[in-house]
């Protein structure tokens, strides 16, 4: 009996240990980590280079600084630049002295593509840009070029309105003249000097001179040296650079130096199809020269402006007149009525005269802050 029951109890106990054993947690199995092949890197489909050719106008003769020194400068850049950094080439056919295009035409011409790129003055198509019109009323501070240029342009960027003036075009950048004088075959010292006299005037310049006495005449500046060789006008208000890059030293005997009245506008400007055409790495490049020669030309117009006076004296022997402080002041306190006729005329218009005028005094006297003193 005890036999049989020992041997039911080792019979249990054989049972019973390996399903209490199996109540406890089996350890999880743990995987080995397994090298996952490198994934091939995917490569970017390379874009196809295109070469551009651009057709471009200007009515600056080829040997002034402004193509020399500045359109080449510019394009030369857009060219090493796109070259080194895109698979693109960008090369340039020039037209120079209004042999593509004449002044009035420039800008029209460019928006309908008879050019691809132009350089030109709003002033030569009157009364098409009429907001721009404010930025060359006498008056402001107008220390150089650099200061009325950066003026310019940075009022472009800023207001939607003064955006609309150009909707036909691309701009690619602004600059502007800064001071200019009068330059004349006969000795102006005094406003009197002027009664009667035809002087070549443009923009907003034409009623300062009117009220000085003289008869402004309107015409591009390629057409100075002739006209004034003819007896057609009796000289010019402009800045002295064109006395060397016009050669108008050839034909003037005098400088009167003016208070700070004359200011013309400037602008290089792009047809839309052009602009299109480019891939969006060459428009990068385009966009980022334009700003920086904003400053270039604005300082390239102010070197030359000392340097055409220089050359007007010392290589043709003009005078410099100074006007004397009392007379200067008379010629000074026919500004602000100008001033104020042009915001009555911008409202009577249907503008915001007011506000567009506040805007360019606004920026004309932070640029001078921080610009006026190059060139001195």
């Amino acid at each position: 009996m005890k036999t049989k029951l020992f041997l039911l109890m080792l019979i249990l106990a054989l049972v019973l240990v390996p399903v209490l054993s199996g109540c406890e947690p089996a350890e999880e199995p743990v995987d080995e980590p397994v090298d996952e092949p490198d994934e091939e890197p995917v490569d970017e489909p390379e874009e196809e280079g295109q070469s551009f050719i651009l057709e471009f106008a200007t009515f600056w003769p080829e040997g002034d600084f402004q193509v020399a020194e500045g359109h080449k400068s510019w394009a030369q850049e857009i060219s090493d630049r796109v070259a080194a950094e895109t698979p693109h080439t960008v090369d340039f056919n020039w037209h120079y002295a209004q042999a593509l295009l004449e002044m009035p035409e420039l800008y029209g011409g460019t928006a309908d593509g008879v050019a691809d790129i132009a350089t030109t003055c709003p002033a030569y198509t009157p009364g098409v840009f009429p907001i721009t019109d404010a930025f060359e009323q006498p008056g402001f501070n107008n220390d150089n070029a650099l200061v009325a240029s950066v003026t310019m342009h940075e009022a472009w960027k800023q207001y939607e309105l003064l955006q609309e003036e150009y909707a036909d075009v691309k701009i690619m950048h602004f600059w502007a003249t800064g001071p200019g004088d009068f330059m004349t075959n006969t000795r102006v010292e005094t406003m009197e000097d002027l009664d009667g006299l035809d002087i070549r005037a443009v923009g907003g310049t034409i009623p300062w001179v009117r009220a000085l006495g003289a008869n402004p005449v309107s015409f591009g500046m390629g057409a100075s040296y002739e006209n004034i060789e003819t007896g057609v006008v009796d000289g010019l208000l402009a800045p002295t650079d064109t006395l060397q890059g016009f050669r108008l030293a050839e034909v003037t005997d005098y400088i009167t130096k003016c208070p700070p009245t004359y200011n013309i506008i400037f602008m290089k400007v792009m047809n839309w199809d052009t602009w299109n055409a480019f891939p969006e790495s060459v428009q990068q490049i385009f966009d980022e020269v334009n700003e920086e020669f904003v400053i270039e030309y604005g300082k390239l117009r102010t070197d030359y402006t000392v340097e055409g006076q220089r050359f007007g004296v010392e290589e043709h022997g003009m005078e410099v007149i100074e006007l004397t402080e009392e007379e200067y002041q008379r010629w000074v306190d026919l500004i602000d009525p100008i001033m104020e006729d042009w915001v009555e005329q911008a409202d009577a218009a249907g503008l915001p005269g007011d506000e567009i005028m506040d805007l360019a005094l606004e920026l004309d006297a932070r640029f001078s802050e921080e610009y006026g003193d190059y060139g001195n």
